[in-house]
């Protein structure tokens, strides 16, 4: 359960993310901010020392607040909970699908080794673009053993959620994951969605989901643009 100074905190960083406070710009005094969502001394106060900790704020004695600088914000792209529930936090968060999930033979260079029975079934691929204040941070695609599961459209997941979608509607759950990471040049498809230069700097990151049933591993390889929002490890 998310307690009152926490969501106060996160009221204010969007309104820092998304622009509405700037940097070198004062917020709204402790008494201000307490007038205008009901909350206690403390509470605000809280709120104002977590976003301090964290560098989005300045505080000053005696006087208001300030924004911070310009920075570039941490992303815990790395966790195993999944992008939604770990980036949530940083601003408004969203997943657009690139096309129709559709079926594949996962191929002999497939980034990881698979199992015969794997093999057999081939695979559903999910190319998604991942963006934070409509900010794209990350291409991916995802492979999904075809075993029956049905993801035709960005209706069918929950709370745009991959892995809240399996474990709600099939009863599996992402456990850990082991993941490769390399450093490479932007193609020329992954640059016109990242609107940046062919060639530039990217991070590929190759990842293998371990789940709750056996034998049933979940594959995904994205790619991170850190131009604006740096990544920090969350793995957990």
């Amino acid at each position: 359960m998310e307690h009152h100074y926490q969501k106060l905190k996160n009221k204010l960083k969007n309104k820092i993310l998304k622009g509405t406070y700037k940097p070198g710009e004062a917020l709204p005094s402790e008494h201000e901010l307490r007038e205008q969502y009901k909350l206690a001394r403390f509470t605000v106060r809280q709120a104002l020392e977590e976003l301090a900790r964290e560098g989005f704020i300045l505080k000053h004695k005696g006087r208001r607040s300030t924004v911070a600088e310009t920075k570039k914000r941490t992303l815990g792209l790395f966790s195993v909970k999944g992008f939604s529930a770990v980036v949530g936090e940083e601003g408004e968060v969203k997943t657009t699908l690139l096309k129709k999930p559709y079926k594949i033979n996962w191929g002999k260079d497939f980034f990881y080794p698979l199992s015969r029975k794997e093999i057999e079934k081939g695979a559903v691929c999910i190319e998604r673009l991942r963006s934070v204040n409509e900010y794209p941070v990350m291409l991916e695609y995802t492979y999904i053993p075809d075993n029956g599961f049905s993801i035709t459209s960005e209706k069918d997941f929950v709370n745009n959620s991959l892995f809240e979608t399996l474990r709600i509607k099939v009863g599996i759950d992402v456990k850990k994951a082991e993941q490769e990471l390399v450093a490479t040049g932007a193609s020329k498809e992954v640059a016109t969605v990242f609107n940046i230069k062919q060639g530039a700097p990217v991070l590929h990151v190759y990842r293998k989901y371990h789940t709750s049933k056996t034998g049933f591993y979940i594959y995904s390889s994205f790619y991170c643009y850190t131009g604006k929002y740096s990544i920090g490890n969350l793995f957990e």
